[in-house]
């Protein structure tokens, strides 16, 4: 049942509906366009998953009493969620910043209860999981993947304080990454007003780099 084709002395496997709760989003009717509010509660959708975060950046959010009625489609620290549709397979770890917002349709929530969180998010991660889910992926124009197929995920499980080590030194690399990411935005920035300026024949001063 492996994905990874070996299971270390010690380590056990299961499947994921085994060690965690999955649930599909909302259906695309639930929220409609009058129900979105500039300050309302934030609500996730497959747009704001990549690179294994939720950006935040340009989230849409739903009116307060709108958001009550979708109470069970929230998402707590902690949480993983995935895209069911189109690119299925993409996904996200949960901070703590999003606690108690929502989930749109087109992803789904992994609420991990049997297995370290991050280490669940790096594994689902991995180009192996990630292959399973496309060849059970359904559909020509639009793939999809439902909550009951991912449930049948192989899912390998290491000691806990295993999982905990693991999760710690790659999270370790994400925030590198996340760091280098951050200052070639700022490069491209710098890169763009310089530009702007020699080709204006204007002189650019003292500019400071990132470094």
């Amino acid at each position: 049942m492996s994905l990874l084709d070996v299971v270390p002395r010690g380590w056990a496997e299961s499947i994921l509906g085994d060690v965690a709760d999955i649930r599909s989003g909302p259906s695309g009717a639930s929220v409609r366009q009058q129900d979105r509010s500039a300050d309302g509660v934030g609500m996730i959708a497959p747009k704001d998953v990549r690179d294994g975060r939720v950006h935040t950046d340009a989230v849409s959010r739903v009116r307060a009493d709108v958001a009550a009625t979708l109470a069970s489609y929230t998402v707590a620290a902690d949480d993983i969620l995935v895209t069911r549709t189109g690119t299925v397979g993409r996904l996200a770890w949960v901070p703590a910043s999003c606690d108690g917002w929502l989930y749109s349709t087109g992803l789904m929530r992994v609420r991990p209860y049997q297995v370290v969180s991050r280490y669940l998010t790096y594994y689902l991660a991995l180009p192996e999981a990630q292959e399973w889910v496309r060849r059970r992926a359904r559909g020509t124009a639009v793939p999809s993947i439902s909550a009951a197929v991912l449930a049948g995920l192989p899912v390998m499980l290491p000691p806990v304080h295993h999982q905990r080590e693991i999760a710690a030194a790659l999270a370790l690399l994400d925030e590198q990454v996340e760091v280098h990411d951050a200052l070639s935005r700022l490069a491209g920035r710098t890169r763009d007003r310089l530009a702007g300026m020699l080709m204006r024949g204007e002189s650019p001063g003292r500019l400071v780099f990132p470094g």
